[in-house]
């Protein structure tokens, strides 16, 4: 087994999503910690907590998470058109749903409205993408534009309407950092323990990184580390002031807009689901997006701006997680950007291999071992504390990780787990 030097209760790295268990001989853990309490980190410690021979701790510098908080959200399987990531994002929505039946409270904070869908402005285009999608067995229906005034979103203003769309009846979206924190609360009701902590840098030991320093000056010593191929993408979503009454009930997904209404009355917009760019100038993007959210809506004047968010989410070069072991010997790891999507089935497939050493068929698509060849060359740091700074120039030999940047560079790519 790999071991950490100092006691798991010192661990922090935020939304950094990598796990450690042996697996060339393995054994049942008896400690597993995992850094990172977002919806993807505190999925897996969920799952890890239902283990009776394994302690769990998770430490995270947030709980809820860095990049989750800054999520549209959005629950769904028809945003690929690669069949087998559309297979593992059905996956994990048909887990998403057994999940919400195990955890008390937590369908209050998901909500299976389906989505509307006309962002392919070309209808021949459009309806290809509904038949592909038809034939994988997505639940997919047409809906004319006076089915979508009078029975989906009655309040969009005849013009913004587009003359069809096409309705996916299956998909959700949900209140994730909210989700992160029943997991976690209810992985502490198991057993599970808590650490909120930060890490500030990697020690770097001969040429290697030999563990992590903490805000306090503390260290953690580990034997394995992790890089991973990322460039991470800024996301600029707006918010409006909470509205007393539901003018949305579903996703729109526009070619102008994505629109979602939060539980709590929110508005929530973005000319993309992952974001808009924020550009030099985030408020003006802000402004415009909220000048076109109310010429979307017949009462759109009354509609309150609020506040914009941006969020760094953990994207793969190919764009595509990156899940499973590393190359380095006790090490997993699991990074992605639709985390939300696509959480619950890696929190069980993940936590599976980790209690069991059991690999999931569908994991080896999504293998580091895909960028052995490669050298990742991401874009700069960006200094606002609340979204992840990003990571410099990684490379990779052999399949077996290398890290040659700062700590703070991963802090928002995924949950890690040390086995002690």
């Amino acid at each position: 087994m790999t071991a950490v030097s100092i006691a798991a209760q010192q661990h922090p790295l935020n939304a950094l999503h990598v796990l450690g268990a042996a697996m060339s001989s393995f054994e049942v853990p008896q400690n597993v910690v995992v850094i990172g309490g977002g919806i993807v980190g505190s999925s897996i410690a969920w799952h890890l907590s239902q283990s009776n021979t394994t302690n769990t701790t998770i430490v995270a510098a947030k709980v809820g998470g860095v990049a989750t908080p800054n999520s549209f959200a959005w629950v769904n399987a028809g945003s690929t058109d690669a069949k087998f990531y559309y297979d593992f994002r059905r996956r994990s929505m048909n887990r998403w749903r057994q999940i919400e039946q195990e955890v008390s409270g937590l369908s209050e904070y998901i909500n299976w409205g389906g989505s509307l869908n006309w962002e392919i402005a070309n209808e021949t285009e459009r309806t290809e993408y509904g038949e592909k999608l038809t034939s994988w067995g997505y639940g997919v229906v047409t809906v004319n534009k006076s089915e979508i005034a009078s029975t989906y979103v009655p309040e969009f203003k005849e013009d913004f309407l587009p003359n069809w769309a096409l309705r996916y009846t299956e998909e959700g979206q949900m209140e994730a950092h909210i989700v992160a924190e029943k997991f976690v609360e209810t992985a502490q009701a198991r057993g599970a323990g808590l650490v909120e902590a930060n890490v500030t840098s990697f020690l770097k030991e001969n040429g290697r990184i030999a563990g992590v320093v903490l805000e306090n000056g503390d260290t953690i010593r580990a034997d394995h580390n992790v890089t991973l191929p990322l460039t991470p993408k800024a996301g600029l979503l707006a918010n409006t002031v909470p509205l007393d009454e539901e003018v949305i009930s579903t996703i729109a997904y526009t070619n102008d807009l994505h629109i979602r209404q939060t539980v709590d009355g929110r508005i929530r917009f973005g000319s993309d689901y992952s974001g808009a760019d924020p550009g030099n100038d985030p408020q003006a993007v802000a402004d415009d997006l909220f000048s076109k959210l109310q010429a979307a809506f017949k009462g759109g004047d009354k509609f309150q701006y609020d506040y914009y968010t941006i969020g760094y989410r953990p994207t793969p070069e190919d764009g595509f997680p990156i899940l499973g072991e590393t190359g380095v010997d006790g090490l997993t790891v699991a990074v992605m950007h639709s985390g939300v999507s696509n959480g619950a089935l890696v929190g069980e497939l993940i936590s599976k291999q980790v209690l069991t050493g059991q690999k999931d068929p569908a994991l080896a698509d999504f293998l580091l071992s895909r960028f052995s060849n490669t050298t990742a060359t991401p874009t700069s740091n960006n200094s606002n504390p609340t979204s992840a700074p990003q990571p410099t120039a990684s490379e990779f030999t052999g399949g077996a990780a290398r890290i040659s940047a700062a700590a703070t560079a991963l802090c928002a790519a995924a949950v890690v787990l040390f086995v002690l």
